[in-house]
Parts: C-alpha cells; structure tokens; sequence
C-alpha cells in the first residue's frame, strides 16, 4: 500500500468494521464473539471415548464409519446438534463430545452416555433366540403411513446381503412372529405376513405416530456391526463452567487493558498504534474462532490472553529498531521504515518456530490441547500479518501530519554500557545449577506424580447442601463399588457452594451404570445433602498412556524441529551449535517447569504438556532475537572478537527482552490471579507454571544460551 495521510483513517475504519464483526458477527454467516462455540468446561456437557465390545482386533475403516453414523443418529433423535463424533481408525475408537443445552435442568450425563453406548447391537431373531439378520445390513429405516388404512408404520430398507437374509427368514417364518432385539432387549415383535422379497418391509401395528417414530429411532440407532462400551469419559455440570468464562473473560479485558497503558506509556506513538493493531489482531483471533465455530475451552482462552502478550513481542522489537535509528541521528521517516525492515527477520523467525510448536501440539493433542493449539497458532499467524503490516501501515500514515512528527511522541533508545554477561557466566551457570538442585531436591521429597489423565483412573466430584461425613461415605462406596475410595470435602471460593470428591483407587475407568450406582450410594448415605453430579472424570490406563507418549512425540519433536531450523537460518553462527545451544537452554526451561509441578505437587497432565510447549515456543523466539543481533553485527564487525560482541549484542537486545517478558508475565499473572479469586482449577495448574516458565526463558535466553554458545565456540577454537 503506497503511503499516503489518508491510510490512518481507512485502516481504522476496517479495524471498527472487524471488531464490530467479531461482537456481534454480521448476519447467520458470519457469527461473533455472541454466538461463540464453547468447550464443555465451560458450557457443561460429556466426552467420552466408546469402544467395540467383543471384537477381535480393530474394526475396519468401513465399521468404524458405520458406527460413527449410527452414534450421529442417536445424537440426532435426542436433539443433540451442537456435537463433535471423530473416529480414531488406528485404536478402533469412537470419540464423542456434545455440551449440555443453555437451558438444561436434569443433568443426567450417566444417562446420556449409556444411551449412546449401550445397547448398541440390533438383529432380527426367531422364537428360539437364533439371529436371522444383523441390523448392520439395514439403510435405513422412516415412518411411513399406509394409504389404505392411514396407519403409522416403520419401513426398512436392507442392503443386498440384508435384503438376501432377511426373504429367507420370512419365508421360514411366515405366520409367525420375528422378534427385532436390540441386544437382550426386545423393541418390536411383527408377525410376518409373507416372504418379502426386494430388500423393503414395513412394520405394521402402530398405536401412534410416536410408537412409529420411537420404533424407527431405535432401529437407526442400532444398527451397529459391533456392541459399544465405554469406561473412558468426561462430564461437567451446566452451571459449573459459566462463571470460569466470566472470570476468563474479565481477565482478558484486564491484561489487554494493562498491556495497551504499559505500551503507550513506554513507547508513546509507536506504542499507541501498536494497541490498535492488537484490537485488529483480537478481532481476528475471535473471528477465527467464531466463524468455523472452532470450539473455545478454557485453556483456549488462556491460550488467547496469552497471544495477546506474545504478540506484543513484534510491536516491542519494531519499537525498539525504531528507538536504535533515532538514537543514531536518522530522520523520522527512515527511522521507521529502518525499523521495520531490520525487525521483520527477528520477527519473522521467532513466529515461524512458536507456529510449529503450536501445530505440533495441534497434531498430537487432543480436547484442551488442541484447542490451546488452535487459539496459539491463529494468534502467532496474525500477530505476523498484523502486528508487522498493519502497524507499518498506520504509523507510516500518521507521521505525515506534522503535529505527530514531534520527537518527544517517540521512545529514543538509551545508550548502554554494555553489561559483562559473559565474564559472569561461572556465577550464572552456578547459580542455575543451585536452583535446579534445590527444585529437584524438594521435588523428589514432595515427588512428582502423574495424573489419571495419564494413567488411567476416576475422579468424582458432587455438589452438596453441607459438610458431607468424608470417611463414612468413602466406606460406602467402597462396600457397593468393591475399589478403594478415598473422599474430600471442599468449597468453592466465590460462590460457598460445598463439594465433595471422590478418588476412586486403581487405574481403570467405569462404566456410566457403575457412577449412577455411587450417586445412588452417597445419596442413601446421607439423604439431607442433596448430592448432584457436578464433575466425572473416568480413563482407562491404556489411553492414558496413548496421551503421555503423543505428549513426549511432541516435546521431542518441537526440539529437533528448532535445532534443524536454528542450523540453516542461523549458520552464520556455525547453525549447529546455536541450535544445541538454544534447546540446552530450553531444557533448563522444560525443567523449570517440571520442577513447579513437583514443587506444588501438582499432578502431570495435558497441562504440563501445552506449557512446556508454549515455554520451548516463547523461550526460543527470545533466543532468537538474540541470535539475529548477533549474526547482524558479525557480518558488519567480522573481525570482532566473540566474547564483546555477544555482550554487546545481549545488551543492545535486553530491553526488548525484559519488556517483552514483562508484558507476557503481565497475561499471565492476571490470569492466575483471577483463577485463583475465582476457584479456577484447570487455569491455577495452567497459570503458575506458565508463570515461571516465562520468567525461566527470559532468563535462559539472556544468560544461558549465549554462554552455552560462547563456551561451545571457544572450546573449538
């Protein structure tokens, strides 16, 4: 876009038309932050993984879609639209999520999933118990209403094995009942009139058009190869989410609020366009989400505030050039397209390397995982787009109003002395080693434990009216359930509403009728409390260990991927070495994090695993920075020796380190502070090691990679 005065004004009108868009939508096609698609830890709703039951070794792809249809049937038939039915081919698995409608009031998720799982293999059978026909070979099956009686009736359809079938059973059985059973239970008994022949039937004797339709209903929904089972799934409660997306939202606009005063007051003109290109890149971001109506979980949003901090990073630096070339005498127009050309490598290789964490962590995740993934990766591609052109945009444009050419609207870099990182790198390594010893120490102590997430196990939470007698009811459900059970009694933070929690020992799941039994339990246990369902969280071993090795596929390959990408960008800095260098340091940093997990005792789960990828992301961006000054002044003073140039470089880039830390930290500060006022557990987990872990790569970046580097370097020599 060739620069001229009046780009300011068109690029804000298109900013007011994005964030009007991403509000309120425009119209049923393009839908906005109201009509967002949230997760069901926010809405309320179930996960669960279903199964084959009886099968040997896993069903062919052409099973496992028929299947899929059939749970997408019974979703249908219980008006359950707004849902998520993928099937894993590899494991033979079938994975359903659907959260609970706005309006529910009988939150009954046992139910829901029995309903879809269970009772899942349909056939046609004589008096004897024999199978004439699998249900897997009808089409389809609709209420119909015959034109001579105009009575309801259920009309089949079979494929061509089915339709061969089932002549031969009502040529053996005509005059006499087929009873159709939907595995132990019988739904319909039709006296057979005749042999049919065609692949059609119909069902007669219907009292009503309900009866038709309940009748047909069961026929499509079980018409499965196989029988379904699932020991393996997540319920949340409809009101136990909505006040977590109040307090998410509430921390976004605090972060987002902080951050623009913090720019503004650091940076000035530079700073404040920086803020409206960041209102531009949140529409964005909302619209990325709404549109494809991209389901938004908690973490998702975590993920969010947590781009908006991360993209601050290309406005920092920008700013910062800018601030070098006014520092150096240039004029203001070249300082900013100086800026922005000698920022955009930095820039453009510190996203390159946070996308493909991202989308790593997009492949191998799945639930929160990939929603974290999703909302980090959409925010990394626009903060490249927006944060670098539409920002040149307007600042080029507003500068050409001589009241904005005033220097005192602009940040001047300081000169520094430059700061002897190198010549305290003894004391940097030896203070690292003390505080890694010291984490492990107290870990090991307090010991670091894995979650059921991965290795299987049950977790109960109910709402209740009192103080509920832990020891009495975990005796309870020990004697009804025959598992080890251990209870606590807690209270959420803002609202007082009291809970209990149940841990159920061993690490296999159960079964939706065995959970409808403990609540069964606990409530004749002590009927005052009025126990309701608020959380289920049930896992077999064998999928948790699926989810901790994709975890560790994915930590590893974010390494390799930045170690091959450092050695060709960066060869100028013998590639090979830099990249070794910088994953040491991201190694401190994973293991900073896996040190506050042991060091508040909390659980390793999927959490653990979307932070240390978004640390390795942030980490080897800051890293970046470095190494691109770095290499700009080793092509411009090749004959300076290493050690001062890198101090020099460490010191030119410090500020954008530490500002650009600052305003991540900020993010996620607040987003800790308000999931801890607000009880939020998932985020609390989330929020404090990422906390850490950003503080860790700031400090890994700055000290620990380049010394690495330095030591690597001179050792070769």
């Amino acid at each position: 876009m060739k620069v001229n005065k009046r780009n300011i004004w068109i690029v804000l009108c298109v900013i007011a038309v994005f964030l009007y868009a991403a509000i309120f939508g425009l119209g049923s096609g393009l839908k906005g932050a109201m009509d967002m698609r949230f997760g069901i830890d926010i809405r309320g709703g179930v996960e669960a993984v279903f199964e084959p039951d009886g099968v040997k070794g896993t069903p062919s792809a052409q099973e496992m879609e028929s299947a899929r249809i059939v749970i997408e049937n019974r979703l249908d038939a219980q008006n359950i639209l707004d849902r998520e039915v993928t099937v894993d081919k590899d494991h033979g698995d079938i994975i359903v999520r659907f959260p609970w409608k706005s309006d529910e009031k009988e939150f009954n998720p046992e139910a829901a999933i029995a309903e879809l799982g269970e009772t899942a293999r349909l056939t046609f059978q004589d008096a004897k118990g024999k199978v004439l026909v699998e249900g897997q070979h009808i089409k389809d099956s609709q209420v119909v209403r015959n034109k001579q009686t105009n009575a309801y009736e259920v009309s089949l359809e079979f494929d061509k094995t089915g339709a061969k079938e089932f002549y031969e059973a009502t040529k053996e059985l005509t005059g006499q009942p087929m009873g159709i059973y939907m595995d132990d239970e019988q739904i319909s008994n039709p006296v057979v009139q005749g042999p049919i022949q065609g692949g059609e039937a119909v069902i007669n004797g219907m009292k009503s058009q309900e009866d038709a339709k309940a009748l047909s209903d069961k026929i499509n929904a079980g018409a499965l190869p196989f029988s379904l089972k699932t020991t393996n799934y997540n319920t949340i409660s409809p009101t136990l989410g909505s006040g977590a997306l109040k307090a998410m939202v509430m921390a976004a606009g605090t972060a987002f609020a902080l951050v623009c005063l913090f720019m503004i007051f650091y940076y000035r003109l530079p700073g404040f366009i920086a803020c409206l290109a960041l209102v531009f890149q949140m529409s964005l971001q909302v619209l990325a989400l709404s549109v494809p109506q991209y389901t938004l979980t908690l973490p998702g949003i975590a993920g969010l505030i947590l781009s908006l901090g991360m993209a601050v990073d290309a406005n920092v630096i920008i700013s910062e050039r800018i601030g070098e070339e006014l520092q150096h005498g240039t004029s203001l127009k070249s300082a900013v397209r100086r800026g922005y050309k000698n920022a955009f490598s930095s820039v453009l290789d510190g996203n390159i390397t946070t996308a493909a964490v991202a989308v790593i962590l997009m492949i191998f995740g799945s639930g929160t995982m990939l929603s974290f993934g999703y909302t980090l990766l959409t925010g990394v591609l626009i903060n490249l787009l927006a944060g670098v052109w539409l920002s040149r945009v307007m600042l080029s444009s507003i500068i050409l109003y001589p009241r904005f050419q005033n220097p005192k609207l602009f940040y001047v870099k300081k000169v520094r002395k430059t700061i002897d990182f190198l010549g305290k790198r003894k004391i940097i390594f030896l203070f690292t080693a003390v505080v890694l010893t010291t984490g492990t120490i107290i870990s090991a102590v307090r010991g670091v434990t894995l979650d059921t997430q991965f290795t299987g196990g049950v977790i109960l939470k109910y709402t209740c009216e009192g103080s509920p007698d832990t020891e009495k009811t975990a005796a309870a459900v020990e004697q009804a359930i025959r598992r080890p059970v251990s209870a606590q009694a807690g209270e959420d933070f803002v609202s007082g509403q009291k809970k209990l929690v149940l841990n159920l020992g061993g690490n296999q799941g159960m079964t939706p009728k065995e959970q409808e039994k403990v609540l069964k339990t606990i409530r004749a246990t002590d009927a005052k409390q009025n126990y309701q369902s608020s959380e289920s969280y049930a896992v077999e071993p064998y999928i948790g260990a699926r989810a901790l090795k994709n975890s560790a596929l994915a930590i590893v390959l974010a390494a390799l991927f930045i170690v091959v990408y450092i050695k060709f960008r960066f060869s100028a800095l013998s590639g090979l070495s830099a990249g070794v260098s910088g994953v040491i340091a991201l190694i401190h940093d994973v293991f900073i994090v896996l040190l506050v997990f042991g060091v508040c005792k909390i659980p390793l789960n999927d959490a653990f695993v979307s932070v240390t990828l978004t640390i390795i992301g942030y980490s080897i961006n800051d890293t970046i920075v470095l190494y691109d000054r770095i290499r700009e002044h080793m092509r411009e003073h090749s004959k300076e020796e290493i050690v001062p140039l890198v101090n020099r470089s460490i010191t030119e880039t410090l500020g954008r380190s530490i500002n650009t830390a600052f305003t991540t930290v900020l993010c996620v500060a607040i987003v800790l502070i308000f999931a801890v006022v607000y009880n939020i557990e998932s985020i609390k987990i989330f929020a404090l090691p990422m906390l850490v872990g950003m503080i860790s790569g700031c400090y890994s970046s700055i000290c620990i990679a380049s010394a690495i580097w330095v030591t690597w370097k001179n050792r070769k020599k």
